[in-house]
């Protein structure tokens, strides 16, 4: 593939997880105008893995491309449910943090999900291409949950702080 293009696929999925990040901070400074614009991160971090199945194809016959393709699709079903939709259909109270669902075991469930996405993804294109990209991607999710989670939520969610204590940052904490 060509450099150019590939810079310019990190680059957008890159400017979704800085979007998604200047998200958060609207949400903390309650501007619901800002929120609304820097919401696009969420759809500027999926576009370019949209973009991926028009730019590479699998090596792989079909009795492992297929299966591998279904898991992708499961993975990345799984991190826009628990990224979208988990915590806006379940909890309605905006200042305490959501600790039921897929968030009662870890803090950050979607990352656990989306680095699975980015794992058969990799799988399923087995590129060195595509492996730089997926991590790169993970790398800005992970620098974008870190800082949420030392800096944003403890101001964004009066119990966060108690959440923290009780479970853990990616590892689920021990129970007793």
């Amino acid at each position: 593939m060509d450099i150019i293009k590939l810079f310019i696929l990190g680059a957008v999925g890159a400017a979704g997880y800085l979007f998604l990040g200047l998200y958060d901070a609207a949400q903390l400074k309650k501007n619901q105008r800002l929120s609304r614009v820097f919401a696009f991160g969420f759809f500027l971090a999926a576009i370019p893995y949209l973009l991926l199945f028009f730019t590479f194809v699998t090596p792989h016959l079909r009795h492992i491309s297929i299966p591998l393709l279904l898991l992708a699709i499961t993975a990345g079903g799984a991190t826009g449910y628990i990224v979208l939709l988990e915590i806006p259909k379940n909890h309605h109270n905006h200042t305490t943090v959501y600790d039921r669902g897929t968030y009662a075991r870890v803090r950050h469930p979607g990352f656990l999900t989306h680095f699975v996405l980015n794992t058969f993804i990799v799988l399923y294109f087995f590129n060195l291409e595509v492996l730089l990209l997926c991590t790169v991607y993970v790398i800005c999710n992970l620098i974008l949950i870190t800082v949420e989670d030392i800096y944003l939520f403890p101001r964004l969610f009066v119990d966060y702080d108690a959440y923290k204590e009780r479970t853990g940052f990616l590892i689920p904490k021990r129970r007793k």
